[in-house]
């Protein structure tokens, strides 16, 4: 990079003025013109050290913009509280993680006490994760702007609660499973549009107090009998009627996920890349 001849008036008035306020005598042209050899070298020779290390590639990124990096698994729909005692509720969610694939499956979910959700879970110790299809992308945003204590999202946003099925009671209780009626639980989220609910109790609650991290055991699992082939499993028959998820008379829909950016914007599944031949390592989590 070549210094201007602005930069070199700067330098020379920089070096001037220093030399008055210590008392010593101004730099020569020769002694300038070194300066501004080295200050050239010591730039030439910080770039090269980045692209030797390949540094270069990447720019510092905000540590606190780190969840639109990390956040993009599919936004959910949360159900909690009770159909049968009108207590239930359902809000948006983008801060979960899968845990353990079995014995038991883990999810990890972030839900606080700036949500209504966080109190029917403390109390029943159960809930639903719903994934919603792109279709209710608006109104899942919607549902997210807004809480259960001023409205009925329910009502006001046009989503059925469907009545757990019974799966959920047949498992043993979590550790927070809540006290009453065992049939007084979460519903699931009814609708053409969701593609899928899941029927959790909590598991562990020991991360909930410092990080509002609740540990979730998965006691139940239902995807929508319109989807072509149920979610990841590629190698299913999409008109198998033998096969109870995802094949029959009725498949065929394409149905996709909206993956949450952080920020507001959101991607959408796209093309699927088929890699099980070269995930040799983890076979047995493949069908």
């Amino acid at each position: 990079m070549e210094m201007t001849g602005l930069q070199r008036d700067m330098l020379r008035k920089r070096t001037t003025a220093d030399a008055g306020d210590n008392g010593l005598q101004p730099l020569s042209r020769l002694d300038l013109e070194r300066a501004i050899k080295r200050s050239r070298s010591n730039l030439r020779s910080g770039m090269q050290g980045d692209q030797a290390t390949g540094l270069d590639q990447f720019l510092p990124y905000p540590i606190h913009k780190v969840n639109r990096l990390l956040e993009p698994g599919p936004v959910l729909l949360v159900a909690t509280g009770s159909l049968a005692n009108k207590t239930h509720d359902i809000m948006t969610m983008g801060f979960h993680m899968m845990i353990q694939h079995e014995e038991p499956t883990l999810v990890g979910a972030c839900i606080g006490p700036w949500d209504k959700s966080y109190d029917n879970l403390k109390r029943s110790g159960e809930c639903v994760l719903a994934v919603p299809a792109v279709e209710m992308l608006k109104k899942v945003v919607d549902i997210g702007n807004c809480s259960g204590e001023d409205v009925n999202k329910w009502e006001t946003f046009g989503i059925t609660p469907v009545p757990a099925p019974d799966s959920a009671s047949d498992s043993e209780p979590g550790e927070g499973k809540g006290e009453g009626d065992d049939r007084a639980r979460a519903p699931l989220v009814g609708g053409k549009d969701v593609m899928a609910n899941i029927q959790c109790v909590v598991q562990d609650r020991a991360l909930v107090a410092k990080y509002n991290l609740w540990v979730l055991r998965v006691v139940g699992a239902w995807v929508n009998r319109d989807m072509d082939l149920e979610y990841g499993q590629g190698n299913k028959n999409a008109g198998d009627n033998d096969d109870p998820v995802g094949g029959g008379e009725l498949a065929g829909r394409e149905m996709k996920m909206a993956h949450h950016r952080g920020d507001g914007r959101f991607v959408v599944d796209g093309q699927e890349l088929d890699l099980r031949d070269r995930m040799v390592k983890w076979k047995e989590f493949q069908d």
